[in-house]
């Protein structure tokens, strides 16, 4: 009777495992292969992107040698390109310190009113991208600044600042206190403890944080909208573009975009080393 129970447990349990590997080839399918195809539409031979008419990689040299490419002008998408990354850079460098410091301040300390701080903390995730758009560039006219990368990076620092201090904290919850008081009674101040103890430990959330500021700033469309002036950023760049249709112009710059963006987790990854 128990070798039958066994059996029948063992076939239940390779169905399951079965249905759950089939699931999951099947998210993987669709998240991966729009992307697959983009690229292999980079290197298509038609000035109609969506109409395969042969390999080739003109475009990616008329492209990268300054030639405009269907529509696309390269100095413009470049520029559109720099003002993307420039902004990026900025708010998440400060997004990552002023976010970490702030998960440690909710983690750490209990003062009056920080459940309605902590709600606070996660508005710019919850309401939606237009609200804040709208918002930031009532602030802005309010105080008499005016509409430029500055504003955009101050605008991404908003809601770069929540992404990051929610993917901390969630890491400080795991975090055992005791790490820093045995390196405080060997000897360690507060600076060496945070930099040779709890920063190693951290590391990880602060690297899944900026890389996530990162990504909502450099994709972000409305928003910067809003809030950027006469600029361009690639997303403003991009959605200009393709309500004229796509072009092949569109798929190399967004081929080199994944491909850039493949070397960027993959630096990540190697500074954050094992984490077993």
């Amino acid at each position: 009777m128990s070798g039958v129970l066994g059996r029948i447990r063992s076939g239940l349990f390779k169905r399951g495992t079965g249905i759950l590997l089939g699931q999951t080839a099947l998210v993987y399918l669709f998240l991966y292969i729009p992307i697959v195809v983009l690229v292999t539409l980079s290197f298509n031979d038609s000035r109609y992107a969506i109409v395969w008419q042969g390999f080739t990689t003109e475009w990616y040299a008329a492209l990268l040698s300054g030639e405009t490419v269907a529509r696309v002008d390269p100095n413009a998408a470049w520029a559109a390109l720099s003002n993307s990354v420039e902004i990026a850079a900025a708010s998440v460098i400060i997004s990552t310190v002023f976010g970490t410091m702030l998960a440690f301040a909710l983690d750490r300390y209990e003062f009056p009113g920080k459940r309605l701080f902590t709600g606070v903390v996660f508005m710019p995730i919850i309401i939606p991208s237009i609200v804040m758009g709208i918002s930031l560039l009532l602030f802005f006219n309010i105080v008499g600044m005016q509409l430029s990368i500055r504003t955009a990076v101050i605008g991404h620092v908003a809601f770069g600042i929540s992404f990051v201090a929610v993917v901390v904290a969630a890491r400080l919850q795991n975090f055992d206190r005791t790490l820093e008081e045995a390196a405080m009674d060997l000897g360690a101040n507060e600076l060496e403890t945070f930099r040779y103890v709890t920063l190693p430990v951290i590391k990880p959330g602060v690297l899944a944080g900026a890389l996530l500021a990162f990504a909502m700033s450099f994709d972000d469309y409305v928003v910067t909208f809003f809030i950027i002036g006469q600029e361009n950023t690639l997303p403003i760049y991009f959605f200009g573009m393709v309500r004229q249709g796509i072009s092949p112009g569109v798929n190399v710059i967004a081929a080199l975009i994944v491909v850039s963006t493949m070397v960027l987790v993959g630096i990540a990854q190697w500074f954050q080393g094992p984490t077993w």
